[in-house]
């Protein structure tokens, strides 16, 4: 008969399993681009997804426009 601390470690233990199932799930996921731009909202080339790009092509250069800015 299991006493009250072999059924909170089996609590844990599947709590800490599901949660790392959690976290592989999103990071495949991040890990293949999103389908529309996050800064413009418009749809995504399947190569640039493939890659795991999140913005779009003229997003992307303004993005980088905008950060040479402010490295000097």
């Amino acid at each position: 008969m299991a006493d009250d601390i072999d059924l909170a470690n089996d609590l844990i233990d599947n709590e800490v399993s599901r949660a790392l199932s959690r976290l592989r799930g999103q990071a495949s996921a991040d890990s293949k681009g999103s389908e529309t731009c996050l800064e413009c909202g418009d749809d995504m080339p399947k190569e640039r997804q493939a890659l795991g790009f999140k913005l779009c092509v003229p997003c992307a250069v303004e993005s980088e426009r905008r950060r040479s800015l402010f490295i000097d």
